[in-house]
């Protein structure tokens, strides 16, 4: 109970002056005995109790008299929330912001369910004057979409509509934006003539889903309740947050590896995860890896494919039952098996004698014959050559061989290029020189170079014992890994005459893939956006050594070139994020054939010229997780021809695994700007003030009519009830 005038509480004192005057009053009598009184008293004794009964009854009213005065000044009130107040208050229009994304999907469901069962109740509490509105969210795609029914963003009075929508409604697999959705909210009430307005907000409070930077600095335009779904316990959410694969071999049964990236988001360490390999829906591997808490960990499938060739589909998943929240735990992308790696090589030293060519043995190690069915098409140029190269989209792997240096534009172009996803191989010679290639080439290179070591030449009689060999390798790389099987040896026993000496820098993003014996580096990589820069410190022909001649040479040369040309097997091009608009920029949007793509559930969803928008490509937003098909509609009815390389998968995104929660005075600071603890903006429930003074005035008025009949002596009211007993029989007689 709360006062509006709690200094009138002072009044209570007087509750006191009745005690006080009683007990004034109350004088002994002195005792005489007179006998002719004896049977007098004992005669009135049953009077005396009824008496004395009525005097404590008197005392009573008029303390509580005196006492309610008081209080009643001091206008007491109770607050009130929905409910017998509910019928009396002015017309509201509510907008329900409800987190739909894939993290309410945890539990199996559970969280939805309760999510829907407390916005039922928040309906059931609407009057029949009161507007609603429904605003789902999870992120937006990148385009719309028909699965995002706009006429909910508007308040009605419809609420049975809006329950139907909420009933249909399941969480999509889509990442949380609760900031873009409370403004949503205040744009909806901004528009709305009604007295009160207020905004339900929804969540689980993933904190994920509340970008602190988009958030107004005068808060929302309207009192926010919050309802919290999030389950009193969450355990460790795992997640697979990535995969790739690179081709290890060609041939009959090509033999590809396929990492994939698995994190744990809670902070408890996981033992013994199971993690599958799926190829077309069958298992085809499995194994089992501990995760620590807040950690990365990869998991590295090999596997030889038998049969057809084309597309496969592949996913690395989380074994069922893993943890609570299943949606994150595959991760798709598509193989394609014999797709030809491009290769565009330049050549810095070109001669006009074969054999002591530049790239005579290197171009020989990829492409042996114009009959030969390898699946690496090489091209050579010069740099001039290279220069003329407007866009090197259409290749998959560029290798500089001893080349001095390049344009500044050009140099450019293949960081660019490499960013995207595409392999650099550059590759020494006489033509290198340290202070050129430094800053010629910059951040390309894994690691700058210092100078050109020469241990001995060919022709000195004592080179055997100058020279260094090829010595220590990574063997968990897919290029080495090879090596480390019987006979693996052999790469060992290369010689090498000379070789650059590189700057010890702590690059963190730098791996060296192979050293020579005496412990300097001979191969070297740095990841630079989504590719990779390779430096070989030695040449691919015999000027600094005896490789190009050794069997180790061609199988060395061959899996690198593989590695470094993922992309032109899917890689990072063939996957996307839900919500992420997918183009297919081959497909000109003014030619007549039509695309129809083809979702995880056997859907089709049929892209046409019209449309696309002037001059756009072809192109849509998936709002599934799976792998992806496209097929080419000839528009004159003929047959549908499967185009296997526009083929790709879609992957929930990352951020949305983590779920992490907000604590509520968090929330509180967030949504209201307000400091911790204070809940100013943050509406819980909506209340409603109830006075009592005007019920404590009517107790005062009853008390003071029973006073009264209770002070007036018998005799008066036996007359005053004859009297208006005669008056009532009077007119019967």
């Amino acid at each position: 109970m709360n006062f509006l005038n709690p200094l009138l509480l002072a009044g209570l004192a007087a509750a006191a002056l009745p005690v006080i005057i009683h007990l004034i009053n109350r004088r002994r009598a002195v005792r005489r005995r007179f006998p002719a009184l004896d049977f007098l008293i004992r005669s009135q004794r049953r009077l005396a109790r009824s008496l004395k009964i009525r005097q404590w009854l008197l005392l009573a009213l008029r303390i509580a008299a005196l006492v309610l005065i008081p209080l009643a000044m001091a206008r007491p009130f109770l607050m009130s929330d929905a409910g017998s107040a509910e019928a009396e208050r002015l017309p509201a229009g509510v907008v329900f912001v409800v987190d739909d994304s894939s993290s309410m999907s945890y539990g199996d469901g559970a969280v939805w369910d309760a999510a829907v069962d407390e916005i039922q109740a928040r309906m059931d509490e609407l009057r029949p004057w009161d507007k609603a509105a429904l605003v789902y969210a999870s992120k937006a795609p990148a385009q719309a979409s028909a699965v995002d029914d706009d006429s909910l963003n508007t308040l009605t009075d419809d609420i049975g509509e809006l329950r139907s929508a909420l009933d249909d409604h399941r969480p999509t697999p889509r990442a949380t934006d609760l900031t873009g959705a409370l403004r949503t909210a205040a744009e909806i009430l901004a528009d709305a003539d009604l007295p009160q307005k207020r905004i339900i907000l929804v969540t689980d409070r993933q904190k994920s889903g509340l970008n602190t930077d988009a958030l107004p600095e005068g808060g929302f335009g309207a009192a926010i309740e919050v309802l919290d779904v999030r389950p009193k316990t969450v355990a460790p959410n795992l997640a697979v947050t990535g995969a790739t694969y690179s081709q290890r071999s060609s041939g009959k049964r090509p033999e590809f590896g396929v990492v994939g990236e698995l994190h744990n988001y809670g902070d408890v360490d996981v033992k013994g995860v199971q993690v599958q390999l799926e190829i077309d829906g069958t298992i085809v591997g499995s194994g089992l890896i501990d995760i620590p808490a807040r950690k990365t960990v990869t998991k590295e499938f090999v596997h030889r494919f038998d049969g057809r060739n084309g597309l496969h589909r592949a996913a690395v998943r989380i074994a069922a039952g893993s943890d609570e929240h299943s949606v994150d735990n595959a991760y798709f992308l598509p193989i394609h098996l014999q797709e030809k790696i491009r290769v565009l090589l330049v050549n810095g030293d070109p001669r006009s004698v074969a054999y002591q060519d530049e790239l005579y043995y290197f171009e020989r190690a990829l492409n042996p014959s114009r009959s030969s069915k390898s699946a690496i098409l090489t091209e050579q140029v010069g740099v001039d050559g290279l220069a003329a190269q407007e866009k090197l989209d259409g290749y998959d792997v560029i290798a500089l061989a001893n080349v001095e240096k390049l344009p500044r534009l050009v140099v450019a172009r293949i960081q660019a290029f490499v960013g995207a996803g595409g392999g650099l191989l550059m590759i020494a010679g006489n033509n290198v020189k340290a202070d050129t290639w430094n800053s010629n080439f910059g951040d390309l290179l894994p690691k700058p170079i210092r100078s050109v070591k020469l241990l001995a030449r060919r022709d000195e009689p004592d080179a055997p014992l100058r020279v260094v060999r090829f010595g220590a390798t990574d063997a968990t790389h897919p290029v080495f890994k090879v090596f480390e099987l019987p006979g693996g040896e052999s790469l060992q026993r290369v010689p090498v005459y000379s070789y650059l000496l590189l700057e010890p820098s702590a690059a963190a993003d730098s791996r060296i893939l192979a050293s020579y014996s005496d412990g300097g580096p001979a191969l070297i990589e740095r990841r630079i956006g989504e590719g990779r820069s390779v430096l070989l410190t030695t040449t691919v022909d015999r000027d600094w050594t005896d490789f190009p001649i050794r069997v180790p040479f061609l199988v060395v040369m061959r899996r690198l070139v593989h590695y470094l040309g993922r992309r032109s097997a899917g890689g990072t091009q063939s996957t996307h994020l839900i919500g992420q608009r997918v183009e297919f920029a081959d497909i000109d949007a003014g030619d007549r054939a039509q695309l129809e793509v083809r979702d995880p559930e056997g859907r089709r969803i049929l892209l046409t010229p019209t449309s696309a928008e002037a001059g756009a490509p072809l192109g849509f937003v998936p709002l599934e997780a799976g792998a992806y098909s496209v097929v080419s509609v000839p528009e004159a009815g003929g047959e549908p021809q499967p185009l296997p390389s526009l083929a790709f998968a879609v992957n929930p995104e990352a951020i949305e695994s983590d779920l992490t929660a907000l604590s509520g005075d968090e929330l509180s600071v967030l949504l209201t700007g307000a400091p911790a603890g204070d809940s100013a903006g943050l509406a819980q429930r909506p209340t409603r003030r109830v006075g009592l003074w005007s019920m404590l005035l009517f107790l005062v008025t009853l008390i003071l009519l029973g006073e009264t009949i209770l002070g007036t002596r018998r005799s008066v009211l036996m007359r005053l009830g004859r009297l208006l007993i005669g008056r009532s029989a009077s007119p019967q007689a």
